[in-house]
């Protein structure tokens, strides 16, 4: 397992780097502090299996997390940051990366968090999503949902989706682009976060 951890605070990510050794003791994880270093580890190294980032470290922007996705399609994109406003959420669930771990966040949400995302699922903060108001007039998407694309959007990853609701995973990912595309939206993240503003978190 290889993990890239992009921050330019040097005890933030060699704490979170001591983490995933602790919780993955055969991963290889590498540290940059710059979207720079971050591209060119990307890049010249085999696929990383997470790639783990500070959303305000020098050259970070929602546009430049766009980029990230876009670039390493095959890699799960997280933001780690400080401040788990909920515009900096959205900003990032919308820039499609597949989750938001807040730096103020406990050892026991950072393994979750991470578990999730090695799986293939999300990690977003829904207490704070849920600080915003939500409208009581439901989304128009809301009502194009059948009851077990409801049951998918809940679920945090596939392979879990698929041991509760017993459907297999080609099942599971039909009813996943079916979700994306009544919700409009194109990842995960962002249909996550649209699923908790809506009440269905």
């Amino acid at each position: 397992m290889r993990i890239l951890i992009a921050d330019d605070h040097p005890l933030y990510r060699e704490a979170a780097a001591l983490q995933i050794r602790r919780l993955y003791r055969e991963s290889q994880v590498e540290e940059v502090a710059s979207l720079q270093e971050l591209r060119a580890a990307a890049e010249q190294a085999p696929v990383f299996d997470l790639i783990l980032v500070d959303y305000y470290m020098p050259g970070m922007s929602s546009g430049a997390l766009a980029g990230l996705v876009k670039d390493f399609p095959s890699t799960p994109v997280a933001v780690i940051s400080g401040m788990a406003a909920n515009t900096d959420i959205l900003a990032a669930a919308r820039a499609g990366v597949r989750g938001y771990i807040p730096k103020t966040s406990t050892s026991e949400y950072f393994s979750h968090a991470l578990q999730l995302l090695l799986a293939g699922g999300t990690s977003i903060p829904t207490d704070v999503l849920m600080e915003q108001p939500v409208s009581d007039k439901s989304p128009a998407w809301l009502a194009k949902m059948s009851a077990r694309e409801r049951d998918v959007l809940r679920g945090q990853s596939n392979k879990e989706i698929g041991r509760v609701l017993g459907l297999a995973e080609v099942t599971i990912k039909l009813h996943l682009r079916n979700v994306f595309r009544k919700m409009a939206v194109k990842s995960r993240a962002e249909a996550a976060v649209k699923a908790v503003r809506a009440g269905l978190g």
